[in-house]
């Protein structure tokens, strides 16, 4: 994936950072190739580099994303969120219940979620009412699927390329 350093792939980076689609053993590599490719790297992938606290890292990203002069990000840069929530959900790392709480709660703060927050609560209640049936889940999970479709395929295809990078960190603390 060819990527572009501009402010807009900063917010959608900054998202899956808020998510915590990833952190710094996805970013680590991703900025130092960047820092080795190029002659002036911007100042906010070697601010990047060298950050492993989470909320350090967002408002790197973040602040960068959002200074002047001012850039309008599309709406959907909010549905990315719940595009990464449910990766999480799909690699096992969060429960169904958790996607459907925190997708509530983001969905509440951020009324530009193209559903409100009241669709993933009542999921969340229907669910819980069920005992946490996994046939409910599974017919909940597509309907969020179907809903947020382009969501999630948008969230693949950013969160792919840190996948290696994140291999790659890994790897090579294990041979140390």
């Amino acid at each position: 994936m060819e990527i572009e350093l501009n402010r807009l792939f900063a917010r959608k980076m900054g998202v899956m950072l808020e998510a915590r689609l990833i952190w710094y053993k996805h970013y680590y590599f991703f900025c130092d190739e960047i820092i080795e490719q190029m002659d002036k790297p911007p100042y906010w992938i070697m601010d990047l580099a060298t950050q492993k606290y989470i909320g350090d890292a967002i408002r790197i990203v973040n602040t960068y994303a959002f200074s002047e002069p001012f850039e309008a990000f599309p709406d959907t840069v909010y549905d990315l969120h719940i595009g990464c929530l449910y990766l999480r959900y799909e690699r096992k790392e969060i429960s169904w219940a958790s996607f459907l709480a925190d997708s509530g709660r983001f969905a509440d703060s951020y009324q530009a979620v193209k559903q409100p927050c009241e669709f993933f609560y009542y999921m969340l209640n229907d669910y819980e009412d069920h005992e946490y049936w996994s046939p409910l889940e599974r017919e909940q999970a597509e309907s969020v699927e179907r809903e947020f479709q382009s969501a999630i395929a948008e969230a693949k295809r950013l969160y792919s390329p840190f996948v290696d990078y994140f291999r790659n960190y890994v790897a090579g603390q294990r041979g140390k």
